[in-house]
């Protein structure tokens, strides 16, 4: 079985995140994409102190799919430096694997 990955990253906003997670599920990148609750961030930006409001989406997908679903990520982001980090997940459970694998293969 494919070993399962969550990819995280955020947005300027609601309307992006929703975009972003409906295309990655539409193309067969991601079998969940979660938009999550406003996170405040604070950041350097070009040698500047910045401060925003941001909406993390957590994608689910698999390792045969994880690198399209990151360069998936990174061209249709807003940002010109996206925060795109990949977890590789140790335990999950079987059945959740099992669907999560049948989704991405049926793309």
């Amino acid at each position: 079985m494919d070993s399962i990955y969550l990819l995280i990253t955020t947005v300027a906003s609601a309307d992006e995140a929703k975009s972003l997670a409906q295309k990655t599920i539409e193309n067969g990148l991601a079998a969940c994409a979660q938009v999550q609750a406003t996170c405040h961030s604070v950041y350097k930006w070009q040698g500047k102190l910045e401060s925003a409001t941001e909406y993390p989406i957590h994608f689910k997908t698999n390792e045969s799919k994880k690198s399209a679903l990151f360069q998936f990520i990174k061209e249709h982001h807003s940002y010109d430096v996206p925060e795109i980090i990949s977890l590789k997940l140790d335990d999950v459970d079987p059945m959740y694997a099992t669907w999560l694998n049948a989704q991405l293969a049926a793309k």
